[in-house]
C-alpha cells in the first residue's frame, strides 16, 4: 500500500495515488500567466457583440429575479446562472453597464476559473506539467474562449462536471492510501459538485460517469462506495441542489414545462449542418442532427496542433487504460454517447467535454517528453518549445478572431471560409442582428414591419433603438409581411430551417437592402419589400 505521505510525480500520477507534486514556483508563474491571458480574452469586448435569442431570455429573467419573481419564460433551464446574472446586474446596471455585458459577465469570469480546475484536474491525473500545459492550452483555446463568452448554462456545467471528476480522483487516492477520512471528505464535496451541475443545466446523465469511473477501477483499487454511502451522497447533492434551485417545485414551472415538452415552446425545430438541414428534436434520435455531429466539431473547432496531440493522448490512453486514462474514459464516453444519440444537438454543448481534449493534448507532450528524456535527453530539451509554438499558434488564431472566436474553423476543416457550411447556427449566435436592427431602427418608415427568426431579441432593440413602433413578426407562411406596410426581412446566415428555406432562396434572388459582416463575411441580410410582398414567392398576401 502507497505511503499516505507519499508524492506522485508524472512518471506514476496515472494510477492515482499518493498526493499530488506541489506546485513549483515556475508552475505558479506559468498558472498566472494562464490565468491572467484566460481572462483578458474572456472579459474583454464582451458587448461587442449584440444578444443571442438565448441570451435575451436570460436578460429579461434577471429583471423578473430583482423583482422577486422566479417564474416566467426560461425556467427550463435551472437557476443557478440567471441568480449569478441578477446578482451582476444589481451592482452594474446603476453604474450603466450594458446588458450585453452584464449577462455575460458570470460565465466569462468562471471560464477563467475553468482554467484553475484544468488545471487542478490535469495535475491530479498525470502530473504538474500536465497540469500546467493544459492550462495554458485551456487559457488561449479559441473556441473554449468564444463560447464561454455567450450566457449560456455550458460553462457553468463543465466547470462543475471537471470538479466533479477531480474529487473522483482525489477520493480514489485517498482510498487507496488508506486515508478514509480524506476520501470521505472528497466524496462530499463531490456531491456538491454534482448538485452544482445539475443547478447550472439539467443534464443528469452526465453523473453517470461517477459510478462508471468507481466500477471500472475496482481491479486496480480499494476505491468502494457502498450502496449505502451513493445513497447519503445523492441525498446530501439532492438537498444541495434544491438551496440554489427550488424554481421546479412552483407550480408556474409545472405548467410551462407541459408546454415545454410537448413542443409548444418549440419555435424552430431544425439545424443547418454541413450543407443540410436536419431536424433537431431530441425525439429524433438518430434521424435528427447526425451522430457525427460532435467528432466533426473535435476535428474542425480545435486547432491542428492540439487536435492531433489530442487524438495520440488518447491513442496512449486507450493502449494504457490506467485509472486516469479512465476517469477521462468515463467522462467523454458518457458524454459523446448521450449527446451523439440525441437528435438535438448544439456547439455551445461542446465546452463540457472540450477540457478533457485539452488535458489529452497536454499529456502526449509531457509523455514524449518522459519518453526522450530516458532514450534522447538531448531532443527531450526542444519538446518545452514545441510547446509554445503550439501555443503562440493559438493565441494567433484567437486574436485574429477576436472578439468573434466562435468563427474559427481549422484548416482540417478548410479554414474560415467554411464557418457558413459547418455550424453557422451555434458559431454566429446571432451576432450581427443588433446592428441590422440599428440602421433599420435608423431607416424604417414610421408603423414599418420587421419580420426575423428572432422577435424577442427584435423587440428589445427596437426598443433599444427608440423604434417600438415597429411591428415585429417572425418569418413564417401566413404571418409574416401582413402588417400592408413596408417589411423589413431579415435572414441570418446561421438561421436557414425548413420552416424558412422557401423563403431563402426566393431572397436570394434580390439584392439585400442592407447587409452586416463579421470578419469579411456575411451574416446578417435585410430585404426590404413594397406592401403586399411576401418573402415566400407563392404566397399572395392579402391587401
Amino acid at each position: 500500500m502507497a505511503d499516505p505521505q507519499n508524492q506522485t510525480s508524472g512518471h506514476d500520477a496515472a494510477e492515482l495515488r499518493g498526493r499530488t507534486e506541489p506546485w513549483t514556483a515556475t508552475d505558479l508563474f506559468a498558472l498566472t500567466v494562464a490565468l491572467g491571458v484566460g481572462l483578458w480574452y474572456r472579459l474583454r469586448e464582451l458587448s461587442a457583440e449584440g444578444f443571442g435569442d438565448d441570451e435575451v431570455h436570460k436578460w429579461l429573467a434577471s429583471g423578473r429575479y430583482l423583482h422577486g419573481d422566479f417564474s416566467g419564460d426560461d425556467v427550463e433551464h435551472p437557476m443557478l446562472m440567471k441568480v449569478l446574472i441578477t446578482a451582476v446586474r444589481w451592482f452594474g446596471e446603476p453604474r450603466g453597464w450594458a446588458p450585453e455585458l452584464i449577462t455575460r459577465l458570470p460565465n466569462a469570469a468562471f471560464g477563467g476559473v475553468s482554467i484553475l480546475v484544468v488545471a487542478l484536474l490535469g495535475r491530479r491525473l498525470f502530473g504538474r506539467a500536465v497540469g500546467v500545459y493544459a492550462a495554458l492550452f485551456a487559457a488561449v483555446s479559441t473556441t473554449f474562449i468564444g463560447y464561454q463568452r455567450v450566457a449560456k448554462e455550458d460553462t457553468l456545467l463543465g466547470l462543475f462536471l471537471m470538479l466533479l471528476c477531480w474529487c473522483l480522483a482525489e477520493a480514489k487516492a485517498a482510498a487507496d492510501d488508506a486515508r478514509t477520512s480524506e476520501q470521505r471528505r472528497w466524496e462530499l464535496w463531490g456531491a456538491a459538485s454534482l448538485a452544482g451541475m445539475l443547478a447550472s443545466k439539467y443534464f443528469p446523465w452526465l453523473a453517470l460517469a461517477a459510478p462508471i469511473f468507481v466500477f471500472s477501477v475496482r481491479k486496480q483499487s480499494m476505491f468502494r462506495v457502498p450502496g449505502k454511502r451513493w445513497a447519503q451522497l445523492i441525498g446530501l447533492a439532492f438537498v444541495l441542489w434544491i438551496a440554489v434551485n427550488w424554481s421546479p417545485f412552483l407550480p408556474s414551472t409545472w405548467v410551462y414545462a407541459k408546454s415545454y415538452t410537448t413542443g409548444q415552446q418549440t419555435v424552430h425545430g431544425s439545424l443547418y449542418f454541413m450543407g443540410r438541414i436536419y431536424h433537431n428534436l431530441v425525439e429524433y434520435g438518430w434521424n435528427g442532427t447526425p451522430p457525427w455531429f460532435y467528432a466533426v466539431f473535435t476535428a474542425v473547432k480545435l486547432t491542428p496542433p492540439v487536435f492531433l496531440l489530442a487524438m495520440a493522448g488518447l491513442v496512449i490512453a486507450l493502449a494504457q487504460r490506467k485509472p486516469a486514462h479512465k476517469l477521462l474514459f468515463a467522462w467523454m464516453g458518457v458524454w459523446f454517447f448521450v449527446h451523439s444519440l440525441s437528435g438535438s444537438k448544439w456547439g455551445r454543448f461542446y465546452t463540457s467535454v472540450l477540457p478533457a481534449f485539452l488535458i489529452l493534448g497536454a499529456y502526449t507532450i509531457a509523455w514524449v517528453q518522459q519518453v526522450l528524456m530516458t532514450r534522447a535527453p538531448k531532443v527531450a530539451l526542444f519538446v518545452p518549445f514545441v510547446t509554445l509554438l503550439v501555443l503562440w499558434h493559438d493565441t494567433e488564431v484567437t486574436k485574429a478572431h477576436f472578439p468573434h472566436a466562435r468563427l474559427y474553423i481549422s484548416a482540417l476543416g478548410g479554414g474560415d471560409k467554411n464557418v457558413d457550411w459547418f455550424f453557422p447556427h451555434c458559431d454566429d449566435f446571432d451576432a450581427g442582428f443588433r446592428e441590422a436592427m440599428e440602421y433599420i431602427a435608423q431607416h424604417a418608415e414610421p408603423g414599418a414591419e420587421v419580420s426575423t427568426e428572432i422577435d424577442w431579441p427584435a423587440e428589445l432593440y427596437a426598443k433599444e433603438f427608440h423604434r417600438a413602433d415597429l411591428k415585429q413578426t417572425l418569418m413564417r407562411r401566413g404571418r409574416t409581411c401582413r402588417a400592408g406596410t413596408v417589411c423589413y426581412v431579415v435572414t441570418q446566415r446561421g438561421r436557414r430551417y425548413f420552416l424558412n428555406e422557401d423563403a431563402l432562396a426566393n431572397l436570394a434572388k434580390k439584392e439585400p437592402w442592407h447587409v452586416e459582416q463579421l470578419l469579411g463575411q456575411d451574416v446578417v441580410k435585410v430585404y426590404r419589400l413594397p406592401p403586399g410582398e411576401s418573402p415566400f414567392a407563392d404566397e399572395n398576401v392579402p391587401h
